[in-house]
């Protein structure tokens, strides 16, 4: 039986990325697996959950761009 990976979500999920990026050697649907997007194809192999993937990335880059807008008290 296969182990559930837990799809990895903001900062974990971009930093996952950002240090594993060049093990995958350009495979992205290898890597959006190995972060916990895989899913089950009809022919049984595991393949990227794509739209899930972008969607937790385009979440995260909307809440970079909005604390990066924020006025910083120093």
């Amino acid at each position: 039986m296969t182990k559930k990976i837990e799809k990895l979500r903001g900062k974990e999920l971009t930093s996952y990325i950002e240090k594993h990026k060049q093990e995958f050697d350009g495979n992205g649907d290898r890597l959006c697996v190995a972060a916990g997007y895989g899913i089950r194809a009809d022919d049984g192999k595991e393949k990227c959950d794509f739209s899930d993937f972008v969607k937790a990335l385009s979440i995260e880059e909307i809440e970079n761009a909005q604390s990066a807008s924020e006025p910083r008290i120093d």
